[in-house]
């Protein structure tokens, strides 16, 4: 057999032979040549060489017998060379084969997608199937995938060895320790294009050897720009410098370069100690603002008057722009601490800009939630006496991270008038509701955060009523009608204070409007919805039995107030206060709880002329009133009515799905799947594969939905109900199957999957769905159909939870509390949860957060730490067109 020809970089000729046209080559070709197997088709190779004298003189017109000789040898060479090229190109995929293969991998159980990925990982004739598959078991965390990368780093192709030392960095150490030796020989034969990823994963692997390589890539600035598996920036300066002593690195800080000099004061910043005041002094004065605000942060931390002194000096003197910029060096290098302390570099005047300097260091305090900010921001409140705006401004934001000391300050903020607290000529007293003296905002969202509070220290209702129950009462009963906001804590903490009118609130006395009656709707039964919420959250015995008349108050069993209902005959009003009523003694015996409840609750839901909103509060409550055996009866009804032709009836069977997808029962999904099928209205269907997927199922029913995604119809119902019940790898597959259908079908599972999130309650929480729910969603990034990534459930599932701001129904999840949940079940859950809880933190876009928890001993510190450094360093994605689906608010909503 032949040897076949040359293919390193080295040989001239490039892969078999190719040489470069005459002449420069476009800049974009010149940087891929020569061409790999997968760029160009089979080519010859250029013209054998010899025959001639070796002195070059023509004239002699003669061939030794020896150069006749090695010419046949030579041309036999090239003449199987070219054999050998063809053989090869003619057993090369397409690229559509190599998309359908990559398809085909993807849609089987990981189990049976290992030994294929790893088959792939080892066979370098189809170069974007082994990246690929390098990739693939990187993220199963497959250990033979440690054994790949480093055996693709002996290839001749760069892309490849750039994929594998990606791959060796994100297995990291101690996994991938054996591959160092491996990096460091390629690194002898590297060219600028794999050159900074072996490099980093050097780094990763903590090798100190690769110290004067990295640092003269990082002079280059093609360190900071190397990429970690996935996408999203890799570099992280404090691993680059723990390959030396901090001592060696301080020598660097008068280097001429000055992403040096930033690294320097990146990382004695990171590791502040009084031993390097002098040298962060000096950074913070550096000529480029990039140096000195990184060690800005260093003296923050030090923080004795040595190194206070020149951080708060810089900060007042800076112009806007490179105050902006320290302050966020501050923020993404100390957090909320550093940003408590640059309230002290506020200028005094003009009153202007005092204002717009606080509500600026405020607003980045809002939007980072950093738990650390409490006390210092306590500190601040008590030794400067503020104002009393920027007192409930601290008050809020101490109440954003879950702190109780909030409800003193919050309390005192909500006894003053806006009338009297601002003026209006001092046209700077604004914020997004208008001009504060016109507007009542600052208390509506000091009583949710009151609320809020409320919610996470149950057990404080004490201290929380004494903090701030008579204010709140005071300023629910100075307008013109209670505030959702205001019942909701009171409810919470169980206030006394407020029973009798509470009472008086959710039962009004005003009849209802009459037939005919025209517009303004009556102010009483839009009050009595909240409060009839809030006494079932009370649990006021002598009110439950009025909870259930509401039900009853539509005295004309024939009446019609359907939302079709009401579009005609005089009913509007009467039919709205009736749907108020029973809407809200719906969600105010969801609050309660209790079993009694449930039959009428039943009646109400199959009454076909009932409003349909009131009907699916109903439903909603029968998921918090049932209990076991009545839930098992609800799903009996679930699939009796769903089944059914007539569009009414099928809409009670959706109904019923809804209270399965907040209680979920065991076993229920295999009922529910038959009812997948084409002949029952698509929003039911997907009423029950939501039902379906957030119950879970067992393999059996993860069959059956395997085998429904083959009918057009049922297709999407199916996938979704698999894509939130499933495990990742089911999510996974059943989003890659999607290569094989219509554009359009994938296009309409993506808005159904986003509309599938109506909210999340506690049990939500509780029971980890939201776990799976962003594992699932990562898990769908790293397919590929078509060979695009599918970032959409990612992005869509990061848009549901930034629509937690407001309260969203009985055992709903703020942000506020839900943040303070993850928070601490990140520091003291145990193992699965735990981590849940910091990816979870991740796709939140929790800085403050993951910034607190990285300094947790043990492995929450450095799941936090890697959690931080990925959230701060995202992938660049295409941002998905979320805008149809603007949310509306709630009833809890901040409206003044």
């Amino acid at each position: 057999m032949l040897d076949r020809p040359n293919l390193s970089r080295e040989n001239p000729a490039g892969p078999r032979g190719r040489r470069p046209p005459p002449g420069p080559l476009p800049a974009k070709q010149a940087a891929k040549w020569p061409p790999d197997d997968n760029d160009l088709p089979g080519a010859p190779p250029a013209p054998a060489g010899g025959g001639f004298a070796d002195d070059g003189n023509f004239k002699r017109g003669r061939f030794s017998p020896v150069s006749i000789v090695v010419g046949l040898l030579v041309a036999l060479g090239a003449a199987g060379a070219i054999w050998f090229g063809v053989k090869q190109d003619s057993q090369k995929m397409t690229v559509d084969a190599v998309s359908k293969e990559k398809k085909n991998i993807f849609v089987l159980p990981k189990k049976d997608q290992l030994p294929l990925w790893r088959k792939w990982a080892a066979a370098s004739s189809e170069l974007s199937l082994q990246q690929e598959a390098l990739m693939q078991l990187a993220w199963a965390d497959d250990p033979e995938g440690v054994t790949h990368a480093q055996n693709a780093l002996a290839l001749p192709d760069h892309r490849v060895k750039g994929v594998a030392a990606q791959v060796l960095a994100y297995y990291g150490s101690p996994k991938a320790d054996g591959a160092k030796h491996a990096l460091l020989e390629a690194l002898k034969v590297a060219d600028e294009s794999d050159r900074p990823q072996l490099v980093w994963a050097l780094v990763e692997l903590k090798e100190p050897a690769a110290f004067k390589d990295a640092m003269d890539q990082y002079r280059k600035g093609f360190l900071s720009k190397v990429e970690r598996l996935g996408g999203g920036i890799a570099f992280d300066p404090e691993k680059l410098a723990g390959l030396v002593s901090l001592e060696e690195l301080s020598k660097l800080a008068t280097d001429e370069s000055s992403s040096v000099r930033q690294l320097v004061a990146t990382v004695l910043s990171r590791n502040a100690e009084p031993k390097w005041t002098s040298a962060l002094i000096t950074l913070v004065k550096d000529k480029d603002v990039e140096v000195a605000r990184e060690a800005a942060n260093g003296l923050g931390r030090i923080g004795d008057e040595t190194a206070r002194a020149p951080l708060l000096e810089a900060l007042a003197n800076a112009d806007k722009a490179s105050r902006q910029r320290f302050l966020e060096a501050l923020r993404d290098g100390i957090g909320g601490e550093g940003l408590v302390l640059a309230l002290d570099s506020v200028k005094p005047d003009p009153e202007e800009t005092t204002w717009f300097q606080t509500k600026q260091i405020m607003e980045m305090l809002r939007e980072l939630a950093d738990p650390r900010s409490a006390d210092p921001l306590v500190k601040w409140i008590e030794a400067k006496k503020p104002p009393l705006h920027w007192q409930g401004e601290a008050g809020t934001r101490l109440a954003e991270v879950g702190d109780i000391r909030a409800a003193k300050y919050l309390g005192e903020r909500m006894l003053a008038d806006p009338l009297k607290l601002y003026k209006l000529e001092k046209f700077w007293e604004a914020d997004e509701g208008g001009h504060l003296s016109r507007t009542d905002l600052p208390r509506v969202v000091g009583a949710r955060m009151l609320a809020d509070l409320a919610a996470i220290h149950a057990d404080k209702a004490a201290e929380l009523k004494a903090a701030a129950e008579a204010p709140v009462i005071l300023w629910l009963k100075d307008r013109p009608q209670p505030h959702a906001n205001g019942l909701r804590f009171l409810a919470t903490v169980r206030s006394e204070k407020i029973l009798k009118d509470m009472r008086d609130w959710a039962f009004p006395t005003d009849p209802l409007p009459k037939e005919g009656q025209l517009p303004p709707f009556p102010a009483a039964f839009e009050t009595a919805q909240s409060a009839l919420r809030y006494i079932g959250r009370m649990k006021d015995e002598p009110s439950y039995p009025k909870l259930l008349d509401q039900f009853s108050r539509k005295k004309d069993p024939k009446m019609d107030i359907t939302q079709d209902g009401l579009q005609g005959a005089g009913l509007s009003m009467l039919g709205m206060a009736l749907r108020a009523v029973a809407y809200g003694a719906s969600q105010g015996l969801a609050e309660w709880g209790d079993p009694r409840a449930v039959e009428k609750l039943t009646k109400l839901i199959e009454d076909e002329l009932w409003h349909e909103e009131a009907r699916q509060a109903a439903c909603e409550s029968i998921a918090w009133c049932a209990d076991d055996k009545a839930m098992i009866e609800v799903a009996k009804k679930a699939k009796e009515f769903a089944s059914k032709k007539e569009p009414r009836k099928q809409l009670i069977g959706a109904c019923y799905a809804s209270s399965l997808a907040l209680r979920p029962v065991p076993g229920a999904a295999s009922e529910l799947v038959t009812l997948l099928t084409a002949d029952v209205d698509p929003g039911v269907r997907m009423a029950i594969a939501r039902a379906i997927g957030i119950g879970g199922f067992d393999e059996a029913v993860q069959g059956q939905l395997f085998e429904k995604l083959k009918d057009v119809e049922v297709r999407n119902a199916a996938a979704l109900a698999l894509i939130l019940g499933g495990t990742s790898d089911t999510a996974a597959r059943t989003v890659a199957m999607y290569a094989d259908f219509d554009k359009s079908a994938l296009d309409d599972l993506k808005d159904h999957y986003y509309r599938a999130f109506g909210y999340w309650s506690d049990e939500d929480f509780k029971r980890g769905n939201l776990y799976r729910y962003v594992a699932n969603a990562e898990a769908i990034t790293r397919v590929k159909v078509a060979d695009a990534p599918q970032e959409w459930a990612r992005q869509r599932l990061q848009a549901q939870f930034d629509n937690l701001k407001y309260d969203n129904g009985p055992h709903s999840e703020t942000r506020v509390v839900l943040r303070y949940r993850l928070f601490q079940e990140a520091k003291s859950g145990e193992g699965a949860k735990k981590k849940g809880a910091i990816e979870t933190l991740k796709f939140m876009k929790e800085k403050g957060v993951l910034m607190a928890l990285r300094h947790e001993q043990g492995e929450t510190g450095a799941l936090a730490k890697r959690a931080f450094h990925e959230l701060m360093n995202p992938k660049a994605t295409v941002a998905e067109d979320l805008s149809k689906f603007a949310p509306a608010k709630a009833g809890g909503a901040d409206t003044p």
